[in-house]
């Protein structure tokens, strides 16, 4: 709401109109492609002629704050986010001069969100009322679901996985989930027994790991190398219930693990009765050859169950993932669930089994590339003007790469230099068991959620952060 000072000596009402439209823009209280109030609308509310209110629009517009559309209004422009100086609450002082606020942070390098450009709204749309009224068609709009979730979906996932991942399964091995945790929690109820260790990459997935303590499982880590998990270290007396694995894009340092140390790890598997847990988060992004088969597609021995997710493509809030059991438990499973219900939405299952079956997703995954490539790209060439050495992680799919500074800082002053020029990076710590082998001058930047205009500021204040 605009609040004019119509008091003598105040600004020019206009010139108030427009400070506060400009401010609401750049504070983010207005959003990119938002329609203002048309002129006659805004004059009559805050009781001034609308040659004002004009005046103010010519000005933003002039700007580059806000465009005109023909027979459409006013609409505001996306800004580059190093525009946008102008802080929430900037006239509070913090009492701790080393914390910087969630406001003063410009760009967020983080892994968990995309850029909101991204969301297929259209696509998404169009699915969604399809599918709502598929459902009232059906007289399934009030009802409860089985365990398993919908079979259509299920249907669609399992032609998907074998075109795409070569994975050959039934759609009775498939259960829909609202992502890894869900996940990972009914594996931990339905195994159960917490007298055996889950067996983790280190470094892993902490969220992973979280999971398997919460069930009271105990974790046995073994190193990775440049193939993957390295099972040479193991302890043979250790009782294994489960292995934890990225083995098509280990988490996070990248390695693809290759055929062979794949069957040693089936093997593994076999010899110590376990079920091995293939965590698959992220293998649509493959930036410059085609996604390489899942384990779960040689899976002779009836032992990987499979984990997927369309948080990567569709959106982290999206929250629905999946997993395909092995044939051995898979009935009994099934069993154990008949008296659940299903937790994951209706109809964003039906809407995501019509994306499937028509080609949107496709295409969706084949965008998603290009942009993830190009940002990837984007920042390893600027991450060449630094004069300091500096390596990033052989990166050939994903949203994030690992960065190794070596200009003897460590990675929490890293991480507080960077915050200090509006730029959120992140510890690798959290991702090792054992901290102590941890690289000290290792940060973890995630690009899903910035843009790609927006990576050049980024990185130079990173390089002002860091080359002082």
């Amino acid at each position: 709401m605009i609040h004019l000072d119509r008091t003598a000596g105040a600004s020019p009402l206009y010139q108030q109109i427009y400070q506060q439209i400009k401010s609401d823009i750049l504070q983010g209280y207005l959003s990119p492609d938002e329609k203002l109030l048309g002129t006659r609308t805004l004059a009559k509310m805050i009781e001034v002629s609308r040659n004002t209110v004009d005046r103010a629009y010519v000005q933003l517009t002039l700007e580059g704050y806000i465009e005109s559309r023909q027979n459409a209004g006013f609409y505001v422009l996306k800004l580059p986010k190093s525009f946008k100086s102008e802080k929430k609450f900037s006239e509070q002082v913090p009492t701790n001069e080393d914390c910087v606020s969630d406001e003063e942070i410009i760009y967020d390098l983080t892994n968990s969100s995309h850029t909101s450009n991204l969301f297929p709204k259209k696509v998404w749309k169009k699915h969604y009322l399809n599918a709502l009224d598929e459902l009232d068609d059906a007289e399934k709009l009030s009802t409860l679901q089985p365990f398993q979730g919908e079979y259509k979906l299920r249907k669609e996932i399992s032609r998907y996985l074998e075109r795409i991942r070569g994975v050959r399964c039934h759609p009775s091995q498939i259960i829909i989930t609202s992502g890894l945790q869900q996940s990972l929690d009914y594996l931990c109820q339905f195994l159960g027994n917490t007298q055996e260790s889950v067996l983790m990459e280190d470094p892993s997935y902490p969220k992973a790991r979280a999971t398997f303590k919460k069930n009271h499982y105990q974790i046995v880590t073994a190193e990775v190398d440049d193939k993957g998990l390295d099972l040479t270290k193991v302890d043979k007396s250790a009782a294994i219930k489960m292995i934890y694995t990225t083995p098509s894009h280990q988490f996070p340092l990248g390695m693809i693990m290759p055929i062979s140390r794949r069957q040693e790890l089936l093997t593994f598997a076999k010899e110590r009765n376990s079920f091995i847990i293939e965590d698959d988060y992220d293998s649509e992004l493959r930036y410059y050859q085609r996604p390489i088969p899942a384990l779960k597609s040689i899976d002779y021995l009836d032992r990987v169950i499979y984990l997927g997710t369309f948080s990567k493509i569709l959106s982290p809030s999206f929250r629905m993932g999946y997993m395909v059991l092995p044939e051995q438990f898979t009935e009994k499973f099934l069993e154990n669930g008949k008296l659940y219900n299903s937790t994951v939405n209706l109809l964003n299952q039906i809407a995501l089994a019509n994306i499937l079956s028509s080609g949107d997703y496709d295409r969706l995954v084949r965008k998603m590339n290009h942009v993830f490539k190009k940002r990837y790209e984007a920042f390893k060439q600027e991450f060449q003007k630094f004069k300091t050495p500096i390596e990033l992680s052989s990166n050939v799919s994903g949203q994030y790469f690992l960065l190794h500074l070596s200009n003897g800082m460590q990675q929490d002053e890293l991480i507080k230099k960077a915050e200090k020029e509006g730029v959120r990076v992140y510890d690798t710590m959290q991702f090792w068991q054992e901290k102590a082998a941890c690289p000290q001058e290792s940060l973890f930047l995630g690009f899903s959620k910035i843009d790609l205009e927006d990576i050049p500021d980024c990185v130079s204040r990173l390089r002002r952060a860091w080359e002082k």
